[in-house]
């Protein structure tokens, strides 16, 4: 059965916002964040690979949101947790997002599983937590679900937004002069590597000004190659919860930040928005889901 993707993300985006942090003011997911801005720039390396010139060539402006996955603005940074990265490039053929986290999959492959995982991850009103035994009975029926629901369990404090590994999680496709379509995945690797706080934080430990300090006072700070995973016959193009195995890659360029900026509307960042000589997997039922709820959630903090 075809899964009606406009209906079930008002369901999704009506099950986000019925929790107590929700407000109309931010977004139903990735509340928290941070606006910086910087360029792109392009190695060279996939020329012949696609007709998108921002990717072949150049440098491009990008606007770049950094935060924490949930819908709580008041999260605390201290608490351990996946981040997200969106990098918007203003390109001369249009608009290109790029919206990675630094968890290594998906949970789910569609919609009617989301549901469940929300259900199942829904607090309980005795300890305010979610029910491990809810959450247990999911990964057995959803053993797909396993690496995203391992990875936030094992995640860390990281030392700043920019000493994490961000990834886009779905398959995109370059796309040649002839037509010839090169399926592929995406990184955005941090230039100094990874790097994690040691022992707990402190209460008071806070990204956002970490990112500001970091960005006056250490410079050049806040680099990421962007590492273009190529696939190969036989590699899941619609599902965002299989891991691929290793694949050549290729460093597309290099994001460089800049500057701060205020995080303010109106901007949305769409994993589907993308330009001549890039396309999306269209049998992955998650990306258009992640787009249509995407649009619900700008609607309303713009609304008014």
């Amino acid at each position: 059965m075809t899964t009606d993707i406009e209906s079930t993300a008002r369901t999704i985006h009506q099950v986000l916002r019925s929790v107590p942090t929700s407000s109309a003011s931010h977004r139903a997911l990735h509340a928290k964040g941070v606006i910086a801005r910087g360029a792109f720039t392009a190695s060279g390396a996939l020329s012949g690979l696609t007709t998108a010139g921002h990717l072949v060539s150049g440098s491009t402006p990008a606007t770049v949101r950094f935060s924490h996955p949930g819908g709580d603005p008041r999260v605390s940074d201290a608490l351990p947790s996946g981040q997200g990265m969106a990098v918007k490039l203003r390109t001369d053929g249009g608009v290109h997002d790029l919206v990675g986290v630094s968890a290594p999959a998906f949970p789910v492959r569609d919609g009617a599983s989301f549901l469940e995982l929300l259900s199942a991850r829904a607090p309980d009103p005795e300890t305010g937590a979610p029910d491990p035994d809810k959450m247990l009975a999911f990964i057995a029926a959803h053993p797909e679900s396993l690496p995203a629901i391992q990875s936030a369990m094992d995640a860390k404090v990281p030392a700043s937004y920019t000493s994490l590994t961000y990834n886009g999680l779905h398959t995109f496709f370059l796309v040649d002069a002839n037509g010839r379509r090169q399926p592929f995945r995406w990184s955005w690797v941090p230039v100094g590597g990874e790097a994690f706080l040691d022992g707990p934080a402190d209460d008071a430990f806070d990204l956002a000004t970490e990112l500001a300090d970091r960005l006056v006072s250490r410079p050049p700070a806040g680099q990421f190659d962007l590492v273009l995973h190529l696939g190969e016959p036989g590699d899941p193009t619609g599902d965002p919860t299989a891991i691929w195995p290793q694949r050549p890659t290729v460093v597309a360029g290099r994001l460089g930040l800049t500057s701060m900026a205020e995080d303010v509307e109106p901007i949305i960042f769409d994993p589907t928005n993308v330009t001549d000589g890039v396309d999306v997997a269209h049998d992955d039922e998650i990306l258009q889901l992640r787009s249509a709820a995407y649009g619900l959630s700008y609607g309303v903090r713009t609304s008014g």
